[in-house]
């Protein structure tokens, strides 16, 4: 929670001091007492193998810094270098970003935001597991190391909704959405092939379960037809002998036997501009705006350049603006 005001001004550049209380542990105390990876034995393997899983703590934390950056460039503003000794928890897991200054929006400092934040993800976050990291979540960590440097409003929106953040509870959702939507595109819109597909069928050997899912799938050449078939028939055989299992298990065993399927769905939608009118907020299990986003003060706005005033809200904080021109850079007042 924001406990105090802090405002600095600036002859270069407008900055602001956000302040924490001691009440909230910083990143690096947060990820000692949290489970951040656990084993599990994959419901149906055939093969004691265990595999690390990606807690929800760890996706909040992740998805949570990275929807402060998505609001903060939204408001044309970015974070200078920040580390993980910036990054401070809610008591309902939120992280949020305090004790750091805030520069005009670049597109270079754009990219740099990403960069610190892709090394609290792997170096903080992850740090006892780095060899573990979900392939979903690489998949996430190289959208954030675009080679061009050049991360638009849109691909962050991309970033935010990223498959390998969406609760396994709702990952067959997902999926269903994005089919829906993909067999609409013409296909000569399709920019590439999707993953696994001359090969998935080798892929369900070592899983019983898996088997038994795509048994009579034996067309090759359309794996998101047969892994649609799959997802929706999951549970007819729930009630046989030795045939236990949850809705959660199955979407564990599909996200850990074809991990890049869903963000590369995702990312072929994204790149047709076809990605936003899915509206995937809700199943992360809260509205994107209402949770993290910046409400504008409309009358505020429209008057900015007449009172060089105008304020806005990120969650439960408030914070409000006076850009003086009488006076060197700005001040930024949070309270």
């Amino acid at each position: 929670m924001v406990t105090a005001a802090k405002c600095i001004k600036s002859v270069t550049r407008s900055t602001c001091t956000m302040s924490n209380s001691n009440h909230s542990p910083n990143m690096s105390q947060y990820v000692k007492e949290t489970p951040i990876m656990v084993n599990k034995n994959l419901v149906g393997a055939t093969s004691q193998r265990v595999f690390f899983v990606m807690t929800d703590e760890a996706t909040l934390v992740i998805r949570a810094i990275i929807i402060e950056l998505y609001f903060l460039h939204k408001m044309e503003r970015c974070p200078q270098h920040f580390d993980e000794s910036n990054v401070y928890i809610r008591g309902d897991g939120i992280a949020q970003l305090r004790e750091c200054n805030l520069d005009d929006k670049s597109d270079s400092k754009v990219f740099e935001n990403y960069q610190d934040a892709q090394k609290i993800i792997v170096e903080t976050v992850f740090q006892q597991h780095m060899e573990d990291i979900p392939k979903d979540v690489m998949h996430l960590l190289e959208l954030m190391n675009t080679p061009d440097q050049a991360i638009s409003i849109e691909l962050e929106h991309f970033i935010c909704k990223h498959a390998s953040l969406v609760p396994i509870r709702n990952r067959e959702t997902c999926f269903l959405w994005m089919y829906r939507h993909i067999m609409f595109l013409p296909s000569d819109k399709l920019k590439g092939d999707m993953p696994y597909k001359s090969y998935w069928y080798k892929k369900l050997k070592g899983n019983d379960m898996l088997q038994k899912l795509f048994w009579g799938e034996k067309d090759t050449n359309d794996f998101l037809k047969s892994y649609r078939n799959a997802i929706v028939h999951s549970m007819d055989n729930y009630g046989e002998r030795r045939s236990r299992y949850t809705p959660g298990d199955i979407q564990q065993i599909l996200c850990t036997t074809f991990p890049f399927l869903l963000p590369r769905m995702q990312q072929e939608l994204w790149e047709n501009e076809e990605l936003g009118d899915l509206q995937l907020d809700s199943l992360f299990g809260y509205n994107l705006d209402n949770e993290f986003g910046v409400i504008m003060n409309s009358s505020a706005v429209s008057n900015r350049k007449k009172s060089n005033k105008f304020s806005f809200q990120v969650g439960s904080m408030s914070i409000s603006a006076n850009q003086d021109k009488k006076k060197d850079g700005a001040i930024f007042l949070f309270r």
